[in-house]
């Protein structure tokens, strides 16, 4: 398999976490067992096109449900999710922050929550010059995630002044801020905190605390460790400010599906967690590149 992962820079960085760029075309077809992609709840929105390859959508049972469209949009995760690759897959994958998302597309986060649909059913229409553009640099992946850099530069800093940073560090600086100290620190009430996260994030604040500080305890989990060192859990725990290492565990494992020892095997042993493999890590990327 085939990856680049590539952070925003300057002032792009405001607005996306970053790109994924994947190809299993070099993987011997068909491989002997199903070929599952799992993937992290997030707060983040994106769009996702399928240059080569098909894949279906699972349900919460496991069983195979509509074929994902080639152009895909897709909003705030509460839950891990998985899919079936049906042929040799190639796309690539722009994760933005969601209040940004929304400046940039119009589209409400909200209304986007735990889905993924046809991009050109949601998006304004200039968002259809995306499928032609990735397709014809689906060899290049550079080209492709320079290609997505320069037109949402272009279109991000018209709207940038009308961004509302305060509501924005609730997903761009995580874990260290709960939702009444947010709301303290910006001078709102927590009923207009509540009301202003899920206009511009399309969750609550609490639950964007939950998800950010989960993400921020996996990013720390896949840090360097000495050889065979037990992963600190309880440590972690009372450093992001979790009650104790049950309530961390608890909110990994509504991260990811997983509580950390078996996600922990399944990153180093499963080949269907390849997500949280990117880049040599034990973590996907859009974990691990703030």
């Amino acid at each position: 398999m085939f990856s680049v992962l590539r952070a925003a820079s300057g002032p792009l960085a405001e607005a996306v976490r970053g790109f994924v760029a994947v190809s299993m075309l070099d993987q011997p077809w068909p491989p002997r067992g199903a070929p599952i992609n799992r993937f992290p709840a997030m707060v983040y929105c994106g769009v996702t096109m399928i240059t080569d390859g098909q894949v279906a959508l699972l349900d919460d049972g496991g069983c195979p449900g509509r074929i994902a469209p080639h152009w895909t949009v897709f909003g705030p995760r509460t839950r891990p999710v998985a899919s079936l690759t049906l042929a040799p897959l190639r796309c690539v994958t722009a994760i933005l922050y969601p209040d940004a998302f929304r400046l940039l597309t119009g589209c409400e986060p909200a209304r986007l929550k735990d889905r993924n649909d046809a991009g050109q059913a949601w998006l304004p229409d200039e968002w259809n010059e995306w499928p032609a553009a990735l397709q014809a640099r689906a060899s290049q992946p550079d080209a492709q995630i320079a290609w997505m850099e320069q037109w949402l530069l272009r279109r991000w800093l018209p709207v940038r002044p009308r961004w509302d940073r305060n509501i924005g560090t609730l997903v761009r600086a995580p874990a260290m801020r709960k939702p009444a100290d947010a709301a303290h620190a910006i001078g709102v009430s927590h009923r207009q905190l509540q009301r202003q996260a899920l206009a511009a994030i399309g969750l609550p604040p609490a639950r964007v605390h939950r998800l950010q500080r989960a993400e921020q305890a996996l990013g720390r989990l896949a840090g360097p460790r000495g050889e065979g060192a037990p992963l600190p859990l309880a440590r972690l725990a009372a450093d992001l400010g979790f009650a104790d290492q049950p309530h961390l565990t608890r909110d990994i494992c509504d991260l990811t599906g997983l509580p950390p020892a078996r996600l922990a095997a399944a990153v180093a042993h499963d080949p269907d967690y390849w997500v949280y493999r990117l880049d040599g890590d034990a973590v996907a990327f859009l974990q691990d590149t703030g």
